[in-house]
């Protein structure tokens, strides 16, 4: 009873999230097989039966990650990784995909109609993310088993009991929050084992941010490592605009161009990091201790009128915040743009050659240009339903798949047939590096079924926790160390290190979702700062500018962030290590 009530209730809260023409296509699913029930426990298992045996039995699993569904195997129970966790544990998957609007909605749209199997495995980096609120919901409601029982005494899921083995987030808000009194409904996944977040690592390392043609650079005598204040930027784009130089096709270039992936506010994080003073999503605490959002600060005019001089004066593509994705891809590929806003050194126009180098870092508003880190962090979480039969077979098989032999399997395949081992560490086979360099995913998950750090069957990336993958397997991800497609990501990334300084905690905005604040996120929901300011950008003149930067203002005090800003300078006070701010 107490359950279909939850369902009722849940269904009634999550029906306002659900849009027309949600499902759109029909379910994929990998392994089908209705027979949910064990044959026989770990307890009972035939002597022949390896230590590692749990039952016979098939695990329903609903997923609501897009690179998940989008990878699934034509029969997941036929790959060799599964063959062989099926003849370890006696276990076997069927995994299903419902794509739709988004992730988000097609979860909300289950919960609600309470038509969960016996797992869910969701995107949830943080608490910010949407799923979330829906995911605590349905964990208040009853819809999710408490595993806390079988955590303590497990191989590894024991180990988030340990202190500061979770991120500050992931303990406080989602794995072991007050208000759900010991019990453990959502465990969050992709945690490191040890934490290297202040390690720079060149074959982990992403370089994304402002990259420069290294023609142009070496002509002009520069050094693109040396540009670090908004002055030194605004003076290399001076120099490349009077430089005369051309694009693929004659063109003149722009000297600074969007980001590779498509025109956006965001890339501004990069591109003028000194000007950002509100580097908590908007937020940031001043001199005072007083928590203001940038918007409210003479802070704003700075950003306003330094990207206003790019743009009147030609030095900034006038679609750099507009440009749709393809054409955005194309004028960086035909060299249109001297600099490309946002890129980073794992996309193919700088792996593949050496036409770019990384710009910078520019300094972000402290002075320095260190690269931020916040510590240790999540990449998704799993749940058990409430109704699924014997949920410790299924902790138990989960549990499995994060130990060393377990990951070993999920990434690398079985040894023999897609790696051997040397000197005690898993190297691919010739095969295996070559369709990995190809780039040849369908049949790395169809005909191996491992993870390969991303580059195959992305369940079995994403599902893993505890990850120390150098100090288990000698290289960051699978094939790093002998791969020829990443060879120059990681030689850009050794000719271009990165000092990293750790500020922890989590996006201001994130607090949004906290009791009491309801009110003020349904009004702040409705705000756009990024439109706003793009609006300024383009302003015809400065009394333009001020009105609309004037209009925002009353919009936030509307909104409620006065309120707000109080709850969150009470937070900070109380632990500095709640929210990001750069103090």
């Amino acid at each position: 009873m107490k359950r279909k009530l939850a369902t009722k209730i849940l269904a009634v809260m999550m029906a306002g999230t659900m849009a027309a023409g949600l499902l759109a296509g029909c379910a994929k699913e990998t392994g089908k097989n209705t027979d949910t029930k064990s044959a026989d426990t770990g307890a009972e298992a035939a002597a022949d039966k390896p230590d590692t045996w749990i039952a016979d039995r098939t695990i329903n699993v609903q997923v609501y990650v897009d690179d998940i569904g989008y990878t699934l195997p034509e029969d997941i129970n036929s790959t060799p990784v599964m063959q062989e966790l099926t003849k370890r544990t006696g276990i076997k998957l069927n995994i299903q995909y419902t794509p739709g609007d988004s992730d988000a909605k097609v979860l909300a749209s289950q919960l609600a109609a309470g038509t969960i199997p016996d797992v869910i495995v969701t995107y949830l980096n943080d608490s910010t993310r949407p799923e979330f609120p829906l995911l605590l919901k349905a964990a208040k409601e009853g819809m999710f088993a408490d595993v806390s029982g079988y955590m303590k005494n497990s191989r590894v899921y024991s180990k988030y009991y340990e202190d500061d083995y979770l991120p500050h987030d992931s303990q406080k808000n989602i794995v072991f929050r007050d208000d759900f009194k010991g019990a453990v409904y959502l465990l969050h996944l992709g945690i490191d084992e040890i934490d290297r977040s202040l390690e720079y690592i060149p074959e982990n390392e992403y370089l994304g941010g402002p990259y420069i043609q290294k023609k142009i650079a070496d002509e002009l005598k520069i050094d693109p490592r040396e540009i670090r204040t908004p002055e030194q930027f605004y003076d290399l784009l001076v120099k490349i605009k009077q430089g005369g130089f051309k694009d693929d096709n004659g063109n003149d270039v722009w000297p600074l161009g969007p980001k590779f992936w498509g025109g956006s506010v965001d890339a501004l994080e990069f591109d003028i990091a000194g000007l950002d003073w509100g580097v908590s999503d908007g937020y940031n605490i001043d001199e005072n201790g007083n928590v203001m959002h940038e918007a409210e600060t003479d802070h704003v005019y700075d950003k306003i009128n330094y990207v206003r001089k790019l743009l009147n004066e030609g030095l900034m593509n006038p679609e750099f915040f507009t440009m749709d994705s393809t054409r955005a891809e194309e004028v960086s590929k035909t060299h249109n743009s001297a600099i490309i806003g946002d890129v980073h050194n794992y996309q193919e126009i700088i792996y593949g050659s050496d036409e770019w180098v990384p710009l910078g870092p520019l300094n972000d508003i402290q002075g320095d240009n260190k690269k931020v880190t916040h510590g240790k962090t999540a990449n998704g979480a799993w749940a058990i339903s409430a109704d699924a039969e014997n949920p410790e077979e299924i902790f138990k098989f989960f549990d499995y798949l994060s130990t060393k032999e377990g990951t070993l399997l999920c990434q690398y395949g079985v040894e023999g047939v897609s790696y051997n081992m040397v000197d005690g560490k898993p190297q691919l086979t010739d095969e295996v590096t070559q369709k990995l360099n190809e780039g040849d995913t369908d049949w790395l998950v169809n005909q191996v079924g491992a993870g390969m750090g991303g580059s195959g069957l992305e369940f079995f990336n994403f599902i893993l926790t505890n990850l120390n993958p150098l100090d288990n397997f000698g290289e960051s991800r699978p094939g790093a160390s002998s791969s020829t497609t990443f060879e120059r990501s990681v030689e850009v990334a050794k000719e271009y290190p990165r000092v990293k300084k750790l500020i922890e905690g989590l996006d201001a905005t994130a607090y949004l979702s906290a009791e009491g604040m309801e009110d003020v996120k349904a009004q702040m929901d409705l705000l756009n700062y990024k439109e706003v300011l793009t609006q300024a950008f383009f302003a015809k003149d400065d009394a333009e500018v001020k009105s609309i930067v004037e209009s925002f203002r009353a919009q936030l005090k509307s909104a409620g962030n006065d309120k707000f800003k109080d709850y969150l300078k009470k937070m900070y006070e109380e632990d500095k290590t709640a929210i990001n701010f750069y103090s």
